[in-house]
């Protein structure tokens, strides 16, 4: 029977982590000279979404690597769903860039893709969403998940993500060490851990690689420095005809 951590253990590696293993940015850095290397020639949407690709490809990397030398492995399971019904606060940016994904995916899977998220809202009540202010509210997290909205790019029947591959920051680093239980028994689990202090790292990273292309050539839906600084939901995000 397999053994899994504590929250005792956790608060352990936690301090482990902090103290030994908080990563810089070389390899991010190193990813932008990369990125040129290999697309500096490409046309802007393929440069932009390859750039997005890769920085989230960085931070995959950085987590394996931490987990790698304090010794840990994710209990989380495929078909487990529990964080997909958490509130996703993303940049405007990434939620174009995640719709962008979605467009260039293949005809089938695309046609699936845009067909779930058009009975998604034509089913879903945002009310509840626009009510609930992340910058103002200090509880919108907890109150959201009462009311357990599925995240509009979960198929729920499989339980999996329909934009795996670029899923946003805040669903990459949310692991759990400990018994899967855990997520079942509690809507926000204490023994579940972030690697949210790499998101700075990524976020700069991605802008730098990108924004003097997308300043010069023009995006056709990505606006800077703008989308930068605004964030919404990413189910409002995806609402607001960034998938049509």
């Amino acid at each position: 029977m397999k053994q899994y951590l504590t929250i005792k253990d956790m608060e352990r590696i936690c301090q482990e982590i902090n103290k030994k293993h908080i990563p810089d940015d070389s390899r991010f850095m190193q990813a932008i000279d990369d990125q040129y290397d290999e697309y500096g020639d490409a046309d802007l949407d393929l440069f932009v979404t390859t750039a997005f690709k890769r920085m989230l490809a960085v931070l995959d990397h950085e987590i394996t690597i931490i987990e790698t030398k304090v010794g840990i492995e994710s209990s989380c399971q495929s078909g487990c769903a529990h964080c997909c019904y958490f509130p996703v606060i993303l940049t405007r940016m990434e939620a174009k860039l995640i719709a962008e994904y979605i467009e260039h995916l293949p005809k089938e899977e695309h046609a699936k893709v845009l067909e779930h998220l058009g009975n998604y809202y034509a089913n879903a009540d945002l009310q509840v969403v626009d009510e609930l202010d992340f910058q103002a509210d200090p509880y919108y997290k907890e109150k959201y998940i009462t009311k357990h909205i599925p995240c509009p790019l979960l198929d729920q029947t499989t339980n999996s993500c329909l934009a795996y591959e670029v899923r946003p920051v805040a669903c990459r680093t949310h692991f759990n060490y400990c018994h899967p239980q855990v997520c079942a028994d509690q809507p926000i689990p204490d023994e579940v851990f972030s690697y949210e202090f790499l998101y700075e790292y990524y976020m700069y990273a991605l802008v730098n690689t990108i924004q003097e292309a997308v300043l010069e050539e023009g995006h056709a839906s990505i606006k800077l420095p703008g989308d930068v600084y605004e964030a919404d939901y990413l189910i409002k995000l995806l609402k607001k005809g960034l998938i049509r």
